[in-house]
């Protein structure tokens, strides 16, 4: 009788220390970015109630790409 529907599996841990050093690396990164991009958010909305209590009424011409208008 032979067994060729068998295998041989090595248990391994799950939070090992490569694994663990990755999922720390990786919310930093995400946490970092969150960061920019609720300052650039505020930035951006300041600007629109400071321009609209102000009555500036020049013409912004933004290229740049995180343009919070652009990217909606």
């Amino acid at each position: 009788m032979t067994f060729s529907t068998l295998h041989s599996l090595r248990y391994r841990s799950i939070l090992d220390m490569n694994t663990l050093i990755e999922v720390v690396r990786f919310i930093i990164t995400n946490v970092i970015l969150a960061f920019i991009f609720l300052f650039l958010t505020l930035e951006e909305i300041d600007w629109a109630l400071f321009s609209s209590r102000a009555g500036i009424d020049d013409t912004v011409i933004d290229k740049t790409s995180w343009n919070i208008k652009k990217l909606f």
